[in-house]
């Protein structure tokens, strides 16, 4: 099936129609507006590399290391965490910072298990790579049932249990606000950043 180059236009009723319901519309000013930057191409984790992973790994360790906990148990996901030694003063600058961060991972539209390792990969990934500090976008519930964001809760969890992840912190609304988390990463490559 072939998809036209143009969209066909619109008719003068049409076009009278859409106008008015433009007027309904408020845009939205000054720093209110969020500008998504896309994540780098190195750190996209793409349907093909999870679907190897997910073959690969299944019934493995990975999936083992990574436990899911009870994420009915919590009404909310935890705003922040920190390992022994990362001060307070690191997770208020990786806020602050959260612009400014363009390493990204988004598990909107994957399974419990996908995400589990999309999030694995992608944290063992960066960290090797040098990078300490990411995003990672799991949403806020919105499309799932009872409006309760289970990988919000679930991620989280995840985080605390890899040793990679020095602490996490939810970023400002307009950096994904409770729909994303920002991780500080360990890394033997990184420049020696001060965490306390």
């Amino acid at each position: 099936m072939s998809r036209p180059d143009k969209p066909a236009a619109l008719s003068e009723a049409q076009a009278k129609l859409l106008a008015q319901a433009y007027r309904q519309v408020i845009p939205l000013k000054g720093h209110t507006r969020v500008t998504h930057q896309p994540a780098s191409s190195t750190t996209r984790v793409s349907q093909q590399v999870l679907a190897r992973r997910l073959r690969a790994t299944t019934g493995s360790s990975t999936n083992a290391k990574l436990s899911d906990g009870d994420p009915y148990s919590l009404e909310e996901a935890p705003e922040t965490f920190r390992v022994s030694g990362v001060s307070g003063e690191a997770l208020r600058r990786l806020r602050r910072e959260a612009s400014k961060i363009r390493e990204s991972l988004d598990l909107h539209g994957l399974s419990r298990d996908q995400a589990r390792v999309a999030m694995h990969h992608f944290v063992q990934t960066a960290a090797g790579r040098g990078i300490t500090r990411v995003r990672i976008v799991h949403g806020q519930g919105y499309g799932s049932e009872g409006g309760t964001s289970v990988l919000r809760y679930l991620a989280r969890h995840w985080l605390t249990q890899m040793p990679e992840v020095l602490g996490f912190v939810t970023p400002p609304p307009a950096d994904g606000g409770k729909g994303a988390v920002l991780a500080l990463l360990r890394s033997s490559h990184a420049r020696h950043e001060s965490f306390r």
